[in-house]
């Protein structure tokens, strides 16, 4: 922890529901990826739901890793993918 992390109880439970979350997210993440590869796939044209759905996510995350950092913790960073381009795979 850094010299400027919170060191109470509430915060650590705050800090371990929120790695708990990033960490579900994450997942749900890559599933998604998984089924929008799958459609794109089988469609002619990429279903903007699911893009749709994996970028709010993304925010979220980016927003929940946010709060790790203000807690003194650095949260678990998501990679997007992009082919060549620049559709996420």
């Amino acid at each position: 922890m850094t010299a400027t992390s919170i060191h109470t109880l509430g915060a650590e439970l705050e800090r371990d529901r929120l790695e708990s979350r990033v960490s579900r997210m994450t997942v749900a993440i890559g599933m998604l990826r998984q089924r929008e590869r799958a459609d794109r796939r089988g469609a002619s044209e990429p279903r903007r739901r699911l893009g749709q759905v994996i970028d709010d996510f993304e925010a979220q995350i980016q927003a929940m890793n946010a709060r790790l950092h203000d807690l003194g913790m650095d949260g678990p960073s998501i990679q997007r993918e992009r082919g060549a381009h620049g559709h996420r795979y």
